[in-house]
């Protein structure tokens, strides 16, 4: 156990351990990712819908939804594909979970609207073509690693039409500022998350300040296993991100406060990158 202990404390090097695919497969902790997504008084997993609801208005007073062909990457439960459907787009989801396809689906068809989800890969699949515009929301770009980051700008550029645009999210370096490292561990820790019986739970924080880099790292022990999950986030200034895109190919980089769309004000928020290829 202390071999255990003793590496899960130590420093990795940034972005050099991926277990994304563990949130959205393992059917215990989908589930819980699911309700977080779903939970309409946290900001946890998705936004709450009133923030969600001006991000949109705000897209579709920009660039007129009706009639667009948009794909939303990484779309879960489908929160801003079928908003994107009430305001006329054609619309396509993409993810790999399960769950939140199956939610995603039920809820259009309730809804009546006619939208095509896709279970893929946005890094390892084919993205659909001559789309006018591309959505990734909620920090999944910050998520990856710096190869990652670059292959999916290369292919969401490939995927748009003339004109078309890429928008997304970005963590900013004013929430970096108020992270702390810590070390802590709980029995249940996240109240039963991370396994539906007995565990322990070990979380360590890591934070790359030369680089806007932080680690959520988690130990989870149970009585017949044990797991670990790496919780990767890089943070951006506007200069940074914008350094970024446009050494991908793009050739325009426009920064814009998430929710209302104008000027971003700055501060411990996230903002929004509209980048035109």
């Amino acid at each position: 156990m202390y071999e255990i202990l003793a590496d899960f404390l130590a420093r990795p090097a940034p972005f050099s351990v991926s277990t994304t695919e563990r949130l959205w497969t393992d059917p215990h902790i989908a589930a819980e990712m699911l309700r977080f997504h779903l939970d309409e008084t946290s900001d946890l997993a998705s936004r709450r819908p009133g923030t969600i609801e001006a991000f949109v208005d705000w897209l579709d007073r920009r660039l007129s939804l009706t009639g667009l062909s948009v794909t939303d990457l990484g779309c879960g439960p489908g929160l801003y594909t079928r908003r994107y459907a009430e305001r006329g787009a054609l619309v396509t989801g993409l993810d790999f979970s399960t769950n939140s396809l199956a939610y995603a689906r039920k809820a259009a068809e309730t809804a009546g609207f006619s939208i095509d989800y896709q279970k893929a890969d946005y890094l390892r699949d084919e993205l659909p073509s001559g789309q006018d515009l591309a959505t990734m929301i909620y920090g999944d770009f910050c998520a990856m690693a710096p190869d990652k980051r670059g292959l999916i700008l290369g292919k969401v550029k490939a995927m748009l039409k003339p004109g078309g645009v890429f928008v997304f999210d970005v963590f900013s370096t004013g929430m970096f500022d108020k992270l702390s490292e810590e070390t802590i561990f709980a029995p249940r820790l996240m109240n039963g998350f991370w396994s539906a019986g007995d565990y322990v739970g070990f979380k360590t924080t890591h934070l790359y300040r030369d680089q806007a880099i932080g680690l959520d790292r988690y130990l989870i022990v149970t009585p017949d296993r044990s797991f670990q999950v790496y919780n990767w986030m890089q943070y951006y200034t506007p200069a940074s991100i914008t350094e970024e895109v446009l050494a991908a190919g793009y050739s325009e980089v426009e920064i814009v406060d998430f929710a209302a769309g104008g000027p971003w004000s700055g501060g411990a928020t996230a903002f929004a990158v509209i980048a035109h290829p």
